[in-house]
């Protein structure tokens, strides 16, 4: 069966166009970020190349293959570089664009026709670099910041990836015939016509991304302490829950799991002698201290008002109370310079290690292990109170 071609380059031609104004208009209104106007000017870029190829074919420019083609390796460039400011807003493009044109250079002196299976070959490959350079930063997205889409971006990229290559292959054996568009019948038409396909069905893919990622900063806005940054309830009923669910889909050994439980003492002195401003900085510092030890291993909870959870899966507690040590170590530091003797506060830690038991969505497994960390917790604050040396127990 014959394929129209040129009506598909025409549909993909505006169907650019009007992606290109999608993002390029909200700009204006602060919106987006910037790489809404790289995503847009580039789609704005191919979107024009395409339709130049169809005037050409009906009309002949003799310009438009040393202008168009490498034009379009440019409105590449430009795309890749607006999913990398996507993945990291400050990333600099330069030396992209640098290599961009200097692939793009020997298209400005390749305009023979005689030439045009080689600069189906070229252009095909470049478009295949370009688009497993978008793969691995959008796969890279979906790693960091969970955001599932991230995966369909990957893989609506990757898919043209070997129909690029396949194509190319195809022009580099001048099986392609000697246009690029009209009714054709072969296989690289039909190579064609996927390329497009994707192509079109992707030009809104970061919309969808911006999304996602604005719906996760939504919630992790109403999951946080406002304070210090710490999960709050409704975070650790989200991560406990999640944890549950992976150790029920486990078959084999129950995942372990450390939690402690801090507690900061002489807090309420603190604050009667130093104010409350003085109560938050000192949570703000723990908080902190917290963070920087338990790092992407484990979360932090503001589970009361001067108490606060670890949860360490996968940690031994040997390792946890080395943490606990750390942790209170250094806020006695940061505490020993900001009041006074008498007031500096320190704080009391409980350690316990457990099995994340329930099935999927219980967190009565690991709500009891908190009641036992708390219950270890007291205990540390009253050997605290009879001599400095007890920083925790564990239960």
């Amino acid at each position: 069966m014959a394929l129209d071609l040129t009506t598909l380059y025409v549909v993909a031609g505006l169907g650019m166009l009007v992606a290109g104004l999608v993002h390029l208009i909200p700009v204006a209104t602060g919106r987006f970020g910037r790489w809404a106007t790289w995503w847009g000017s580039g789609h704005l870029i191919v979107g024009l190349t395409a339709l130049v190829a169809v005037l050409n074919d009906r009309i002949g420019f003799g310009w438009a293959p040393n202008i168009g083609n490498p034009l379009a390796v440019m409105g590449y460039a430009v795309i890749t570089g607006a999913v990398m400011k996507f993945d990291r807003p400050d990333a600099r493009l330069t030396r992209l664009l640098a290599i961009a044109a200097v692939v793009a250079a020997p298209l400005m002196v390749c305009g023979d026709a005689a030439h045009f299976h080689l600069r189906v070959t070229y252009l095909s490959v470049v478009r295949a670099a370009f688009d497993i350079a978008v793969v691995t930063v959008a796969v890279r997205l979906a790693c960091r910041e969970g955001l599932q889409t991230g995966w369909i971006i990957a893989t609506l990229f990757a898919i043209t990836v070997p129909l690029f290559l396949g194509r190319a292959w195809l022009a580099y054996d001048d099986r392609i015939g000697s246009r690029l568009i009209g009714m054709q019948d072969n296989l690289g038409a039909w190579l064609a016509a996927g390329q497009i396909a994707f192509i079109i069905f992707r030009a809104f893919s970061l919309l969808i991304l911006q999304a996602e990622r604005g719906q996760n900063a939504l919630r992790d806005q109403m999951e946080r302490d406002w304070l210090t940054g710490a999960l709050n309830r409704a975070g650790f009923d989200r991560i406990a829950a999640a944890l549950a669910y992976r150790a029920a889909a486990h078959r084999t050994p129950a995942r372990r799991i450390s939690v402690m439980m801090l507690d900061v003492d002489r807090f309420k002195a603190l604050n009667d002698s130093h104010g409350h401003a003085a109560g938050d900085a000192a949570l703000r510092t723990l908080a902190d201290i917290a963070h920087a030890a338990i790092g992407k291993q484990g979360h932090l909870v503001r589970w009361g008002g001067d108490e606060f959870v670890c949860l360490l899966p996968d940690l031994a507690i040997d390792r946890a109370r080395m943490i606990g040590t750390d942790i209170a170590g250094r806020f006695a530091d940061a505490m020993a310079a900001q009041a006074t003797a008498d007031a500096a506060p320190g704080v009391s830690i409980g350690v316990v290690e457990g099995d994340i038991a329930g099935g999927a969505g219980d967190t009565g497994g690991i709500t009891d292990l908190i009641a036992r960390a708390d219950h270890a917790m007291y205990i540390a604050k009253g050997d605290r109170r009879r001599t400095p040396v007890a920083l925790f127990k564990a239960a």
